[in-house]
């Protein structure tokens, strides 16, 4: 029996398959049983290959998983995928669960693990690798299939092997130490982790060059890093490809061939003359242009065979001005770690990848990168998502029109097969309407991130064309660049954003090309830009009521356009150059063409600021385009001609207002002027809703993946008011619980469009614990799944988005003559200090005079008045029915006058409380810093930041957590506890009879938990809010109703509060059980609160209240 070790998969990895050697693997390995000595020839009409059953075995885990083998034509396994389509009918003959199969052309050969046999062929996935390089690393596939030696009969085992999630994860964790550790090389600083933020701090000394080069400018040097790394990965991509002087390994060689002397300044003598003199430069040109960095291409083998690309990508760019150099380890390591792993110029299907670093491994690098992405509420997208969302949004814009169901029905099938017998064949009257609103259909992704949504498109374009037209692979790139001009646009406010998402474009180009072709110029597809602001300076751009004329003899007014010339439109001057940038290939008429747009685009905003003196100055210095403002009708005014957008899809930032306001005020002032959905505490994603509204078409679709808190939320009132009055909402997928990004936020996927008359709602119903299977739910789901709700009953009130029988029940709890809102004279937040490690004291003894507690604030065990001192509860304190008590106590120099707690004067404070005042002077520096130093006040520098609640914290109340699992309402009888900011306090209007005990009961039962979950917002875990806004509208019954069991009610909580150490349930059961009958409940509705209540019909029907 063989040994198989990293050294034994190297060998077989690195070397041309043997049929042999491989089905000793199977037995020895695999421990497979039923390997056949001579394989079993597979019948099937297939030219380019012969297939072979090879064997099969049961694993441990109760999987079937058949073998087989396939020899391909020459070539075939690197330059192309063999179609998984095509492929999986051999083995739905034979009930397999799963196929591991060999695709061997001779030289390189696939090993691919196909699953889900047994489903349709839709849902049929496949994961692969690539081997038969001799001078191949081959890390990834060494070390799983090392690890999986001792459970390579188990079939879930061998699933994680060919885990593509798990390489992108691992490629990623490298790719940001590389990045960190150039950083780190320039600026002595890094980003650390600490709790859930990235924060940056020194490690060590800046080099000079950070001094020098980058005039200590941080995001200089973060920009210049990440550029260099997205040229070098581009150039991995470039080398699998072949294009690399026709090298597979030639970055490799490239550094580890060049002298000790070179590779000490790698950079600017072989990367960039690389870059700047080969790649940018066209062949012809090379011989005159002058030499990059005095160096030329000397140090460069064979850089005749090196491509010019065109495009931009390459071109020298301010950026690079700056001097720079890196010790050679750090490229060294650089290098190394690529070579490591295998670079797949084809960006992965969500059912059908190769375990390599492919593009789409580009967006997620970008989208994670940025250490403060999250707090700018950017978030990676995942592919099954994408794709899922890009499928529903092309569907609904090529059903427009259609109002027969079975050809929707037809269109849907196409869209997600791509088989043109859904349309009747690619000759029919169907299928030649749809291929032409293909290559019509206008998209645009307004924060367009890393290029995840277009490029999602862009495949779904071309897959569908491509059904209908059968064209030669030959063509595909030509397709593609078509789609590319005419039917994608981007935007995004960060360049780096831009520049990956162009990256991603190209490569898709790439891969259909046979022979190195000059790339487009995206310039002005994919945009930098302020999506959401359409002026500058207060000036409107969008002057499209305005015909601005220019010409020969235009008169000029400081340098501003005269508009009384009868020559060209503007606007169609720009929109002609900006079509014909696409295409050229000569750089110098490139740069010349680009001056000219940019040119014509400044006149453009200085005559919209016409009379404005300070703004058409400034106009000359400002670069174009930038991140403060995007010209959407003069950079797009093709589309704007047609009326818009067809279809608007992508990832808003989620980004609250509050967080814009402290970084950059006046930008947040202008987002609140311009929209009419910023309302309240708002996020920005509201405001990117409203202005998709502006872009699309009268038909048009907007397609959002965002948070649904705005349907239910105070400061969603503006948006709502917008969709309600266009009945705009037309479909809407709740994740619920399911958090789709590694961050606490809760997502849905959201469909706009200007008079639905229906909302299809559908919540997440099941658990989920990976994208994968959020991605097979999604494509489990249609129309009759979901729950129709009436768009025209939507308004600016908080929305219910339930199903029909969960909503009639609401209805009738509804009619409930009064709300918790009426009950309660105040629920308030508990304290806000601004530092509760100063105000809280842990581990508190009391003293007959004092109170003593540890500060952890300086670490020491402190004594203050006792006067100034009150019990505090935290959240972890307070339980359902629980009785309240702490070992925390909240400093507060604070006193009360006519029912008002103000706060004590700083020489009353020092006279009368000397060891709390001695104790706050030893944090006043601390106290005064707080928010910004908004607290750097004499005589008030020791003042909580809020005070809400001071004057309540004294009376009976109910305390409960502002998260929670279920009710966990407790009563604090005697006014004794203060409460953190995680706990809210429940103050009863004196003329409400009912007592707190009962209210408590209520408040904790089974039916107020039910409609919180049906009415409120979902957090991880399952647990809910309940803030005011959400616990407020639940009804209650009134006095004279509650009376009748309130005794009995309050004898059960006794009960249970008496057997707080035992199960309780049977008690609580109890309360549930008259709760239910004090709001009339029949016992249907009983089961739509708690399916597995134990109460029975009879006992629950045979009860009478008034007894």
């Amino acid at each position: 029996m063989a040994t198989y070790n990293k050294e034994t998969f190297k060998r077989l990895f690195q070397s041309k398959f043997n049929l042999s050697k491989w089905q000793m693997l199977l037995q020895d390995y695999f421990h497979a049983d039923k390997v056949r000595v001579s394989p079993e020839v597979l019948d099937e009409d297939a030219e380019d290959r012969k297939g072979y059953f090879l064997g099969s075995m049961t694993t441990q885990d109760n999987y079937e998983l058949g073998f087989f083998y396939y020899e391909m034509e020459d070539g075939s396994v690197l330059r192309r995928k063999v179609g998984l389509r095509n492929l999986i009918r051999p083995y739905l003959g034979f009930g397999f669960d799963a196929a591991l199969a060999v695709f061997n052309d001779g030289t390189n050969w696939r090993l691919s693990l196909i699953c889900d046999l047994k489903e349709d062929a839709t849902s049929t996935k496949r994961f692969t690798y690539v081997f038969g390089d001799e001078k191949a690393f081959y890390k990834t596939p060494i070390l799983r299939f090392e690890s999986l030696r001792t459970k390579a009969n188990e079939f879930l085992e061998i699933k994680k092997a060919f885990s593509v999630e798990a390489l992108s994860d691992d490629f990623f964790d490298e790719y940001r130490k590389q990045y960190a550790e150039f950083v780190k090389f320039l600026t002595g600083k890094e980003y650390v982790k600490k709790g859930n933020k990235w924060v940056e701090q020194e490690t060590g000394e800046p080099d000079v060059q950070y001094f020098t080069s980058f005039k200590e400018d941080d995001k200089l040097v973060r920009d210049y890093i990440k550029k260099m790394m997205g040229r070098i990965v581009f150039l991995y991509f470039l080398q699998s490809k072949g294009w690399l002087a026709g090298n597979l390994h030639y970055m490799h060689d490239l550094f580890y061939d060049a002298s000790d002397e070179i590779k000490g300044d790698f950079l600017d003598k072989v990367l960039e003359p690389m870059f700047f003199g080969l790649l940018n430069t066209k062949q012809e040109d090379r011989s005159s242009a002058p030499l990059v960095n005095g160096v030329g291409v000397k140090y460069i083998p064979n850089a005749d065979e090196i491509p010019y690309l065109n495009g931009g990508l390459f071109q020298q760019e301010k950026i690079d001005e700056v001097d720079s150099v890196f010790p050679a380890g750090m490229f060294q390591s650089l290098f190394d770690f690529f070579d490591s792993y295998n670079f797949t110029i084809d960006e992965n299907d969500p059912n059908d990848a190769e375990v390599g670093v492919d593009p789409e491994m580009l967006g997620k690098i970008f989208e994670n990168l940025l250490e403060d992405n999250k707090d700018k509420g950017a978030f990676y997208t995942p592919k099954e998502i994408v794709r899922y969302m890009c499928q529903e949004s092309l569907t609904a814009y090529l059903q427009t029109g259609i109002d027969d169901a079975e050809v929707k029905e037809h269109i849907a099938n196409f869209v997600k097969t791509n088989d043109v017998e859904e349309l009747g064949g690619a000759s029919s009257e169907l299928a030649m309407s749809i291929d032409q609103k293909l290559i019509d259909v206008k998209i645009c992704d307004p924060a367009i991130g890393s290029g995840a949504f277009p490029m999602g498109l862009l495949r779904e374009l071309y897959a569908c064309r491509k059904s209908i037209e059968i064209f030669e692979e030959d063509n595909a790139a030509d397709i593609k660049r078509h789609i590319i001009q005419n039917n994608i646009y981007g935007v995004d406010i960060e360049k780096g954003a831009v520049d990956i998402a162009r990256l991603r474009f190209w490569l898709a180009l790439i891969i259909d090309e046979k022979e190195p072709m000059p790339l487009p110029n995206l310039d002005f597809k994919i945009m930098q830009g302020n999506s959401l602001l359409e002026s500058y300076k207060g000036v409107d751009l969008d002057v499209t009521s305005k015909k601005l004329k220019t010409g020969k003899d235009t008169k000029k007014t400081r340098g501003v356009l005269s508009l009384g010339f009868e020559e060209t439109d503007v606007q169609k001057t720009i929109q002609d150059l900006v079509k014909s940038y696409f295409s050229i290939t000569d750089h110098t008429k490139r740069a010349q063409r680009r001056q000219q747009i940019d040119k014509y685009v400044k006149d453009y905003i200085k005559v919209c600021a016409e009379g404005n003196h300070e703004v058409q100055d400034a106009v000359d210095e400002l670069e174009i385009p930038n991140d403060q403002f995007f010209l959407w009708h003069t950079y797009f005014a093709d589309v704007f001609e047609q009326g818009g957008f067809d279809i608007v899809i992508g990832n808003p930032p989620y980004l609250r207002i509050q967080g814009i306001m402290d970084s950059a005020p006046e930008l947040a002032k202008l987002y609140s002027l311009n929209f009419r959905a910023a309302t309240g505490s708002y996020d920005l994603y509201v405001c990117f809703v409203e202005q998709a509204f502006s872009l699309i078409k009268q038909t048009g679709i907007v397609n959002y993946i965002m948070p649904v808190k705005w349907t239910n939320a105070s400061f969603g009132k503006g948006l709502r008011k917008i969709i309600s009055l266009n009945n705009a909402v037309s479909k809407i997928i709740n994740f619920g619980a399911y958090q789709v990004f590694n961050a606490s936020t809760y997502t849905a996927l959201q469909w706009f469009r200007f008079s639905s008359k229906v909302l299809l709602y559908k919540e997440l119903d099941r658990n989920l614990s990976t994208n994968n299977e959020l991605g097979e739910y999604l494509n489990s789901l249609d129309d009759d799944s979901m729950s129709n709700i009436d768009s025209t009953k939507l308004s600016d009130n908080s929305w219910v988005l339930v199903s029909g029988i969960v909503n009639s029940l609401l209805t009738k709890l509804e009619k409930q003559p009064r709300r918790v809102a009426d009950i309660f004279d105040k629920i308030y937040q508990g304290l806000a200090t601004g530092k509760d490690d100063v105000y809280f004291l842990r581990n508190c003894v009391e003293q007959e005079m004092s109170i003593t507690g540890y500060s952890k604030i300086i670490d020491e065990v402190v004594n203050i008045e006792k006067e100034l001192c009150r019990p505090l509860l935290k959240g972890e304190d307070v339980h359902r029915y629980g009785s309240l008590d702490t070992q925390r106590y909240v400093v507060l120099p604070y006193e009360r006058n006519s029912g008002n707690m103000t706060l004590i004067k700083e020489n009353d404070l020092s006279e009368k409380y000397p060891m709390a005042y001695s104790y706050f002077k030893k944090c006043e520096t601390i106290l005064r810093r707080r928010e910004k130093g908004r607290f750097d006040i004499d005589n008030e520098w020791f003042q909580l930041s809020r005070k809400q609640g001071l004057a309540y914290a004294t009376l009976p109340k109910l305390i409960a957590p502002d998260i929670s699992m279920g009710g966990n309402f407790s009563f604090d009888e005697q006014g004794m506890f203060y409460q953190t900011a995680t706990l809210y306090g429940y103050v009863k209007k004196d003329d409400v009879l009912v007592s707190y005990k009962v209210l408590m009961a209520i408040l904790n039962s089974r039916l107020c938990w039910w409609f919180m979950q049906n009415t409120g917002t979902v957090m991880s875990g399952g647990f809910y809010r309940y803030k005011p806004a959400y616990i407020k509208p639940f009804p209650l019954p009134s006095d004279m109703v509650l009376s009748k069991s309130s005794l009995e009610i309050e004898n059960l909580v006794k009960a249970i509060e008496q057997e707080k150490e035992n199960d309780t349930s049977a008690l609580e059961n109890q309360i549930d059980f008259i709760v239910y009958h004090l709001y009339g409940l029949t016992y249907d509705e009983v089961l739509i609160v708690a399916p597995e209540t134990p109460i029975s019909r009879e006992e629950y029907e045979a009860y009478n209240i008034e007894q």
